[in-house]
């Protein structure tokens, strides 16, 4: 069975923000008329533009039927009224095996996103199964945090596991059977907020179990779970990749933008009070940003760097839940944290929906339109001012057509890098000195060999707003795989270079 996992590049769809595409400006909204295909149909006939780019698994949101109890706002994706049918405003769920089946036969993986926590406080089993949630002291159905449109599943619960592994089971196997005779269906599931389950025995139970029923098959179970301790106890339970989100807090706490958007060092006030930060924070004060990534990816090496069959870590710089990276950082940090991304060892890169072309607003998840609590670090003289990010219920892009193409070229080209380079979905990861001049605490060049057999490749990417003379570097002689190094061995600003050794 060949691994497909190892070079996989996941592409969040989000299927709302198809479901109203509105017109771009007064004069298109006096000629609109109804829409005459669904979400699911649209983005089947657009599968050529995603196979184009280059990822290779389609990652969608909850494409399930969204709860109106207690609904806030528009009603959010991830308060699921029944696991096993598809949300009207998307499709139906002929359309989605059509969707599915399509994306297959052109190489294409799929996964669904599901939330294994929690249902809508309307969910189908609210009535026909009351036992199978957590209940208060007054009996009430009890959600977490502040998700009162949701209602928190109790996995004490011996029925309630098994109705969960059924769901799982029949998204695996509801196209029937492929044409060697396997079932046959989705590739995988992201598994929303994994760590938050009541009893996460469940997953040393369900994990064997689904994998068993599917040997002819390559599964993706991706959990979102943030910290190394939540991901790493999944780990050992089966569940083979994770959110890796040291990656994200690392550009939401360091990298700022001035008032023209370009991209800055701009550290956040108080992130010496961060507990679940610290790591990084030390590193970045003493060796500045490039030791805060060396720290953030260290945190997995050192445990699985030797390890084959290692778990997979999801890195981004965009994903739904947060604001738009090119909004928050400016486009240049974006360009090169995801050039460190693509390079990174037992990565899964991921983009979400308009990601390459620079979206500046998050699709929507509550409302419309709305501040998300999100905010970017605007530079000025006496430090920085913030300034919020928002979803919406369409589309802001990088402002003017060269711009967003070179940005879909960049993207374009890195993807392709990542897929067709075993070195970098397999090979080894070492740090290296790359002779950087600079002072003290100040580093910016990231710098690594990623190695397989007898090829071997060394990496030094800028991740700060400055050039580098790097005198390491500059004595290497091999081919150039991507990017460029000045002759002078100065790296420039916010770029990579990738040189065969």
């Amino acid at each position: 069975m060949k691994s497909w996992i190892p070079s996989a590049v996941l592409y969040q769809i989000n299927l709302r923000s198809l479901a109203h595409r509105e017109p771009r400006n007064a004069f298109e909204a006096a000629r609109e008329k109804p829409l005459d295909e669904s979400p699911l149909v649209y983005v089947s006939r657009n599968l050529r533009a995603i196979k184009q780019l280059g990822a290779t698994v389609l990652y969608f949101m909850p494409p399930y039927p969204i709860g109106h109890a207690e609904r806030k706002g528009i009603g959010s994706p991830y308060s699921i009224r029944d696991f096993k049918a598809i949300e009207p405003e998307y499709g139906t769920l002929e359309e989605m095996k059509a969707l599915v089946r399509k994306a297959h036969s052109m190489g294409l993986k799929v996964i669904f996103d599901i939330t294994p926590n929690h249902t809508s406080r309307d969910h189908v089993w609210i009535e026909q199964h009351p036992e199978y949630y957590v209940k208060r002291d007054d009996g009430s159905i009890f959600y977490d945090a502040d998700w009162s449109d949701t209602a928190k599943l109790d996995y004490h619960q011996p029925a309630l596991r098994e109705a969960m592994t059924s769901v799982y089971r029949y998204w695996l196997s509801f196209l029937g059977e492929s044409e060697e005779g396997q079932p046959d269906g989705v590739d995988g599931f992201r598994l929303d907020m994994a760590h938050f389950i009541n009893d996460k025995g469940y997953w040393d139970e369900a994990m064997p179990q689904l994998k068993a029923a599917h040997p002819e098959r390559e599964l993706l179970f991706l959990a979102e779970c943030y910290g190394l301790d939540n991901n790493v106890d999944l780990f050992n339970r089966g569940i083979n990749a994770a959110y890796d989100d040291d990656f994200y807090k690392n550009c939401l706490y360091f990298y700022g933008i001035d008032e023209q958007f370009a991209s800055h060092i701009l550290p956040e006030q108080g992130l010496e009070h961060k507990g679940d930060f610290r790591d990084r924070y030390e590193a970045f004060v003493a060796g500045g940003i490039a030791a805060a990534f060396e720290r953030a990816l260290l945190n997995y090496e050192e445990r699985y760097g030797r390890d084959k069959n290692a778990p997979h870590l999801a890195r981004y710089t965009d994903n739904h839940d947060e604001g738009r990276g090119t909004y928050l950082f400016g486009e240049q940090a974006i360009r090169a944290v995801n050039e460190l991304i693509f390079l990174s060892p037992h990565t899964l890169p991921f983009l979400l929906t308009g990601q390459e072309f620079g979206a500046l607003n998050r699709p929507p998840i509550h409302d419309r339109l709305n501040p998300i609590g999100k905010q970017r670090r605007i530079r000025t003289n006496e430090g920085y001012r913030v300034q919020e990010a928002v979803e919406f219920e369409g589309n802001v892009f990088l402002r003017g057509v060269t711009q967003r193409q070179n940005l879909y070229d960049f993207y374009r080209t890195l993807i392709k890098l990542r897929t067709s380079s075993p070195v970098l979905a397999r090979g080894s990861f070492e740090l290296i000195d790359a002779g950087e001049e600079t002072p003290d605490g100040k580093r910016s060049v990231i710098a690594f060999r990623r190695s397989l057999g007898r090829k071997s490749w060394q990496c030094f990417i800028n991740l700060g707003p400055e050039p580098r003379s790097l005198h390491k570097a500059k004595a290497l002689t091999g081919p150039t795989i991507y990017g460029h190094l000045d002759s002078d061995g100065t790296l420039a600003p916010f770029s990579s270079w990738v040189v065969e050794a």
